[in-house]
């Protein structure tokens, strides 16, 4: 096991907590048991009453529910959706078509302002686009629209904010508008450590 998803919030918070099958489970924080930082904490599949055969995939804390949530899918759509979308005024534990199922979903970033992102593919290619591009829906299973310009069998492998990736250099990958293509990625801007060969 490992740490997916560190947080800060308080007592009074709650935790939208998403699955592979379109659903968000809704769980306030107050209700769970403080526990020791040894502790192994709650199994929340068995908590939250999950199908057998649903996952958990993203949990974020959405605060006063004035941000974003920016959905990224295997076929190369991003989707921008109102944070708001998922407030409820009774205290419902699920909702469902939390996100469109028209293509695997990838990955979910949280924004509350605008920022660069880097969308990766599945030919090695990478693209950086600012979310601004994308404009906000207050329906949570919009489709979204493409952000990149996917070559033949390729997918989109994932997404992640431009600040926690290792590229360096960034004017490489921006594009001003989408959907774009991107460039494909080099040595020095990729996760994979460069092997050097001493002889």
């Amino acid at each position: 096991d490992s740490l997916r998803v560190s947080l800060e919030s308080n007592n009074t918070g709650e935790l939208l907590i998403f699955t592979d099958k379109q659903q968000v489970y809704k769980a306030r924080i107050s209700d769970f048991d403080d526990t020791k930082a040894s502790s192994l904490g709650v199994y929340l599949p068995q908590y939250l009453d999950i199908d057998e055969d649903e996952k958990i995939i993203f949990m974020t804390d959405p605060g006063d529910y004035k941000g974003n949530l920016m959905f990224f899918f295997e076929n190369g759509k991003a989707a921008r959706v109102e944070t708001a979308g998922y407030a409820t005024k009774t205290n419902r534990r699920k909702l469902t078509g939390a996100y469109s199922d028209k293509s695997p979903l990838k990955t979910i970033i949280p924004i509350s302002e605008e920022v660069d992102v880097a969308v990766y593919a599945s030919d090695g290619r990478v693209m950086i686009f600012n979310t601004a591009l994308v404009a906000p829906k207050t329906t949570r299973n919009t489709q979204g629209v493409a952000i990149m310009a996917l070559k033949r069998k390729a997918v989109l492998t994932n997404a992640r904010l431009l600040s926690e990736t290792p590229i360096q250099n960034a004017a490489r990958y921006r594009v001003k508008t989408v959907p774009a293509a991107g460039a494909l990625i080099k040595q020095e801007d990729s996760d994979e450590p460069q092997l050097s060969l001493n002889i």
